[in-house]
């Protein structure tokens, strides 16, 4: 499990969608406390982010997965 999860934090582009996924949350809550009613866009391009992230990490899984084991057909 383990190496898993190591796999899927070493996926390229995971850490930078991480990041952004952190501003735009920190962004909403501060657009919250102002009180400007503009959290919104800001939670949404959280989620969008979020949702990328798990396709991302399952397309790599599943490309590393496919890498690993080869069908040789004779």
């Amino acid at each position: 499990m383990k190496n898993f999860i190591d796999s899927v934090v070493r996926t390229p582009g995971m850490l930078f969608m991480a990041m952004l996924t952190t501003g735009f949350t920190i962004n909403a809550g501060v657009q919250y406390l102002n009180g400007t009613n503009l959290e919104g866009p800001n939670l949404l391009a959280a989620g969008c982010l979020l949702v990328g992230q798990l396709a991302l990490a399952v397309v790599h899984q599943m490309r590393r997965f496919g890498q690993d084991n080869k069908l040789t057909l004779q």
